[in-house]
C-alpha cells in the first residue's frame, strides 16, 4: 500500500512538472496584445497611445507575445511580479522577460518573473 502511495505520488509530481514552461517574450498591457500580434507593436502603439507602458504602466492585466507570435495572459501572479519589474525598467516598452509557469488556457499561471 505505501509502494502504491509513493508511485502516485511521484507519478502526480512528474505530471505537474511536465507542464511547467519557460516562456520568453515582450510585456504587454493584455487589452493591446492581440492587436500587437495582428499589426505590429509599433503600428499599435502609434496609433492607440493608451497601450504605451511607458507612461502609466500600472494596468488590470498583462500579456506575453513570444517571439514565435504567440501570446499569453498572465495571471494575478503575473500582474504583481510584471508591476515590480516595469517600476524599475528604463524602456518598458520594450521590456523582455522570462516567466517560467503552466499554462492553463491561454492564460500562464505564473511562479517566477525576471528580465531577459
Amino acid at each position: 500500500m505505501q509502494r502504491m502511495l509513493v508511485t502516485i505520488a511521484m507519478a502526480g509530481a512528474l505530471l505537474s512538472s511536465a507542464e511547467a514552461a519557460d516562456f520568453q517574450g515582450l510585456l504587454t498591457d493584455w487589452n493591446c496584445t492581440a492587436n500587437m500580434v495582428r499589426q505590429g507593436r509599433e503600428k499599435t502603439l502609434r496609433d492607440h497611445r493608451n497601450c504605451s507602458l511607458a507612461n502609466n504602466y500600472s494596468r488590470s492585466a498583462y500579456g506575453l507575445i513570444t517571439d514565435s507570435k504567440n501570446y499569453y495572459k498572465l495571471d494575478d501572479n503575473g500582474r504583481r511580479l510584471a508591476l515590480d519589474l516595469l517600476k524599475n525598467s528604463p524602456n518598458k516598452d520594450n521590456l523582455k522577460v522570462v516567466v517560467s509557469g503552466d499554462v492553463q488556457g491561454g492564460t500562464i499561471q505564473v511562479r517566477t518573473m525576471s528580465i531577459l
